[in-house]
């Protein structure tokens, strides 16, 4: 085929759509620092669990950008730009502002969740974004009712049985028993249960010396597999 022919045919490539969010997710894969450019910039995975579009919008954005609500999506900050350090880990609960681009080799990426504009960061014609952990709320302290005087005996229970042990306490248990990652990992992959854990529950399997590593795949485990270059309807959001 000539020169002439294959610039005929050939298609250029397509364009990126992208629009500014605010977001909030759960981390769901460690935290890693990468050097680029002379900035040590964050890089982690998130999944969605809410948005809306942000009221400012840079020059180009598309407010039909699909934003993916099922997979992970790539979020990278940079600390030294205004936001600040963070230390997070996997299972942690965090809200966001940035650009949010649709990447059809992979997965969808976040960017600009920093303070744009200063010198060394990034283009001035971007909203100024943030990245935060959201800290769990801890509950007042129930207050003791005083005895009665009169002590009423025990009745027995006739209500609804007591629902079944949740998945995760079976991973807790074995590693108090003393179980490695390795194990633990190799019965999670296995079983392919769908380990739906609450913030109190993550902490709990911490505290016991649960690993990163066996959170995140318990968090994952179950999932049902995305298919790359896939993209779900956007949902209806707020402005658009």
């Amino acid at each position: 085929m000539s020169a002439a022919l294959a610039g005929q045919t050939s298609k250029p490539p397509a364009k990126q759509r992208f629009v500014e969010i605010d977001a909030r997710a759960q981390v769901m894969t460690t935290p890693r620092t990468v050097a680029k450019d002379g900035h040590r910039l964050l890089e982690l995975e998130v999944e969605l669990n809410s948005y809306f579009l942000a009221p400012a919008q840079p020059p180009g954005a598309d407010r039909g950008t699909a934003v993916d609500m099922t997979g992970l999506v790539r979020v990278v900050y940079d600390p030294s730009c205004g936001g600040g350090e963070l230390s997070l880990a996997v299972s942690d609960r965090v809200e966001l502002r940035g650009e949010y681009v649709e990447t059809p080799e992979g997965p969808d990426l976040i960017r600009f969740t920093h303070a744009p504009g200063g010198e060394g960061c990034g283009d001035k014609a971007h909203p100024a974004g943030y990245l935060r952990e959201i800290l769990p709320v801890r509950p007042t302290p129930a207050v003791t009712a005083p005895r009665p005087a009169v002590v009423v005996p025990d009745q027995p229970y006739v209500g609804t049985p007591a629902a079944s042990e949740k998945p995760y306490v079976e991973i807790l248990r074995l590693k108090q028993a003393g179980a490695s990652d390795e194990k633990l990992l190799e019965k999670i992959a296995a079983e392919k249960k769908v380990y739906s854990m609450s913030l109190e529950e993550v902490q709990k399997l911490r505290g016991a010396g649960v690993s990163s590593a066996v959170i995140e795949a318990m968090l994952q485990s179950g999932r049902r597999p995305i298919t790359p270059g896939a993209k779900p309807s956007p949902s209806p959001t707020p402005g658009s």
